[in-house]
């Protein structure tokens, strides 16, 4: 009995737990059935953007170009002999004054040509001077000989003669000319103020007319040709008037600036860049307070025109040379066709091509952008 008593007691307490159970899960279904979630919140991507408006701007252009001396000489001897002395200024890197002895050549046989010339010149003044009496003599014992009447011939007044000494004179005083020359050809000189940039020569070195003897600069003035396109041209004013032009030099690799002036421009267009060249011009640049040195590339910035409606962008803002994103004012994303002016630094200035006056950019586009993207703008100055 008792056995059975506590088998009926269990039973019902594990009813009794069921019922409980059942009762719970009723309670928690019903508040789930009447709680609500709260709306889910989209988050679009945030993107930095500048206003364009219309802007006027004094337009730059920038061009690179390499230093060069506007006269570089290979200089040769014009005589043959050896090398008997070399100016101790005369190593690549050192300059000389127009008109400096750079190297000299023995002299003697060219001392003795213009000898033999001079002695030459001397016999041929001389029989010269005997003709020209003996012409004159002749013509006066014509007049004499009572033949006056008659038209003497030329070998009776030695008309031929004379000319013959006459010109035999002349050849001597050319021969004594072409010695001077020669002898003073063996003093080898700067013939402007120079940079050594070559040696060609030692002392003792026997040379021939027409050897090298080293390659010079002129320091006095160096240019740079900046090729540019017909673009450029367009916001330069008129060059052909425009001697006054603004032009700065600047280096890449450090902060070092020159000034420099507009030398001419190139009529031609050079047949590989497809482009027409200003050349510029730099006075006395190794005497500068930082000298410029031939060979160095150098970046030109050159004043132009004053140029009205224009876009300010920070050069990060282009996809591609003609392209930015743009949002508009529902926030969505597209592509806008600009035409680039001109660029300063990190900045670049544009014109919109479909006329638009004003327009949101982003400034830092990504390549996960696309067309009608949703986003959430945020007005950045960057410039």
């Amino acid at each position: 009995m008792k056995t059975n008593h506590k088998k009926s007691l269990i039973t019902a307490a594990c009813f009794v737990t069921i019922l409980v159970a059942l009762a719970i899960n009723s309670a928690l279904s019903a508040n789930q059935q009447q709680w609500t979630p709260p709306p889910k919140i989209i988050q679009y991507p945030s993107v930095s953007i500048s206003v364009a408006t219309p802007i006027s701007h004094h337009a730059t252009v920038s061009a690179y170009g390499e230093v060069t001396s506007r006269n570089q000489l290979n200089l040769t001897s014009q005589v043959s002999g050896k090398i008997i002395k070399l100016s101790d200024n005369f190593l690549t890197g050192n300059t000389f004054k127009k008109g400096q002895l750079i190297a000299k050549i023995e002299p003697i046989v060219y001392e003795q040509i213009l000898a033999n010339a001079q002695s030459s010149l001397a016999d041929a003044q001389l029989a010269l001077a005997q003709e020209e009496l003996n012409s004159n003599q002749a013509a006066q014992e014509w007049q004499q000989s009572g033949l006056a009447k008659q038209q003497p011939s030329d070998l009776v007044l030695r008309k031929p003669q004379l000319a013959a000494a006459k010109a035999k004179y002349k050849v001597a005083k050319k021969e004594v000319q072409k010695a001077i020359y020669d002898l003073a050809q063996t003093r080898i000189i700067a013939p402007f103020d120079a940079l050594v940039v070559s040696k060609k020569v030692q002392m003792g070195s026997n040379i021939q007319a027409g050897t090298e003897i080293a390659t010079l600069y002129d320091v006095a003035l160096f240019e740079v040709s900046l090729p540019l396109s017909q673009h450029q041209w367009q916001l330069l004013p008129n060059t052909q008037q425009s001697s006054g032009l603004s032009i700065t030099l600047t280096q890449d690799s450090n902060e070092n600036r020159w000034t420099a002036s507009m030398s001419r421009v190139e009529q031609h267009i050079n047949g590989k860049s497809r482009q027409r060249s200003l050349i510029v011009k730099i006075e006395n640049p190794l005497a500068l307070s930082t000298p410029l040195f031939p060979g160095t590339f150098v970046k030109a910035t050159l004043s132009g025109n004053n140029i009205d409606n224009l876009w300010k962008l920070p050069a990060s803002a282009l996809i591609d040379n003609n392209t930015v994103w743009q949002v508009s004012d529902d926030n969505l994303l597209s592509h806008l066709k600009i035409d680039i002016m001109f660029s300063q630094d990190n900045t670049v200035y544009v014109k919109p091509i479909n006329g638009l006056s004003k327009a949101r950019i982003v400034n830092r586009p990504l390549s996960s952008y696309l067309v009608n993207m949703k986003v959430a703008p945020n007005v950045e100055e960057i410039l």
